[in-house]
């Protein structure tokens, strides 16, 4: 620990003796630091973007497609981008106060969306659990280790009195060394683990707001070093703080002597990085092919939540107008076809389980409501049901969208989600076409 301190006070003396160092240094010194800090953070969690693919996202913005990648994890990595900006700017504001309420909007921002997640029940049981981005825990998420032994964090009742004692903590503490109080930071925080998903980030992210508010560069801690991270925080768990201050320290390290590199105008590359940016130039001038990802389960269910449940939802909400018309309106059904045949109807929400069988693939998805037995005429007509259906089929590289009620074809690849402006226009048709089917039956 005492040689830890040491090199990191001769390197932050030499990193303060060079400032303020040249625009296109600091530049390119933030760029290398952002790109490494969004992915390695988001990796380590399980986010299935490459470092090329995370390069490629910043430089090309809003049209970076996702390929090989769903759109939950390029959301995610956007999303924690805005969170590294903000940190970055909370940092620079000496009138900044952080508080609880700050942490949990980061959580909100990272996560970017509720969603479902596996979970486990306090008997054992396996289930599925709404995971709201900036809300704690309402039930228990601790962790089993290798050794088979359960680790407690916080109980839910105990957040909000453990998360008000953390901020009294860091608010007050004001003479231990910069190093030490961000990776006490960090340690603290994930022993409450307030939030059901998302507390490794956050954690990271408010370790580097200590850090560079006291000056010091962001730490990063890399993905390939996942093993040796953990190793320090589980020997934190049992009583050997140090030892996680000193692996945080080492990585301090590193981010001081890559600041000191780039205010000297030294090239920032490691041995990896000509590999690294040979494959985000190869994906850079092919960004004008239109490319997409193949079906997969995953991407569709992306697609399901955040399009074609709200398609769904729309035309039944507007197609209902008509049900007093009718002796009967069955409700909306939704039903997914695999590869092999069968069917499958989700409750409340869609659950793919990735399969090594290609045949268990979901194919289709079709939406159906029935109305049954026109009332309106003067002797009832029992023989005019109309029913509404709509058929998503998942091709190889698209997706198309058909219905009995729509003469426009929409087909679009697994990259793109159906915009707010197509919903409402298919909504429209659908509604405008079957309002006229009924109109032409009716005898009034």
């Amino acid at each position: 620990m005492i040689n830890i301190l040491k090199t990191i006070h001769q390197l932050k003396t030499e990193w303060d003796a060079l400032q303020p160092i040249a625009k296109k240094d600091e530049v390119r010194l933030w760029e290398k630091l952002r790109l490494e800090w969004n992915y390695n953070s988001n990796h380590i969690e399980g986010n299935t973007m490459t470092y090329g693919d995370t390069k490629l996202l910043f430089l090309l913005g809003d049209n970076f497609k996702a390929q090989n990648n769903s759109l939950k994890d390029v959301n995610e990595m956007r999303a924690h981008d805005t969170a590294i900006i903000n940190i970055k700017e909370w940092a620079k504001d000496k009138s900044f106060i952080f508080t609880e309420q700050r942490i949990r909007n980061l959580n909100k921002l990272i996560l970017v969306k509720p969603f479902w997640a596996d979970a486990v029940t306090p008997n054992g049981q396996k289930t599925r659990r709404l995971i709201t981005p900036g809300e704690y825990k309402k039930y228990p998420n601790h962790v089993v280790l290798k050794s088979g032994e359960i680790f407690k964090y916080a109980e839910p009742n105990e957040v909000i009195p453990e998360m008000e004692k953390l901020i009294n903590w860091y608010r007050n503490d004001e003479e231990t060394h910069p190093l030490i109080k961000a990776a006490f930071l960090h340690y603290k925080f994930v022993c409450i683990h307030p939030f059901d998903d998302g507390n490794g980030r956050v954690s990271r992210l408010i370790m580097n707001y200590h850090l560079m508010k006291s000056g010091y560069p962001p730490v990063i801690i890399k993905s390939a070093d996942k093993n040796n991270y953990l190793y320090a925080l589980n020997q934190a768990d049992a009583g050997n703080t140090d030892a996680f201050v000193q692996y945080i320290g080492e990585q301090l390290i590193w981010s001081l002597n890559l600041a000191i590199s780039a205010a000297k105008g030294n090239s920032l590359e490691e041995k990896d990085d000509l590999y690294k940016e040979i494959e985000v130039w190869k994906k850079n001038i092919k960004s004008g092919i239109p490319s997409s990802p193949k079906r997969r389960d995953d991407i569709v269910g992306d697609l399901y939540n955040s399009s074609f449940i709200k398609l769904f939802n729309s035309v039944s909400s507007k197609t209902e107008t008509f049900k007093d018309l009718f002796d009967e309106h069955l409700p909306k059904k939704i039903t997914f076809t695999t590869i092999n045949g069968q069917k499958k109807v989700p409750r409340y929400y869609l659950d793919l389980s990735k399969s090594n069988n290609e045949e268990d693939s979901v194919q289709n998805i079709q939406y159906e409501s029935k109305f049954q037995t026109l009332i309106v005429s003067s002797t009832p007509n029992r023989d005019f049901n109309p029913t509404i259906w709509i058929t998503i089929n998942l091709n190889i590289f698209q997706y198309e969208i058909k219905s009995n009620f729509l003469k426009t074809e929409y087909k679009k690849y697994y990259s793109e989600e159906l915009s707010e402006t197509e919903i409402e226009a298919i909504t429209k048709e659908v509604t405008e076409n079957l309002y006229n089917h009924i109109k032409a039956k009716t005898d009034i």
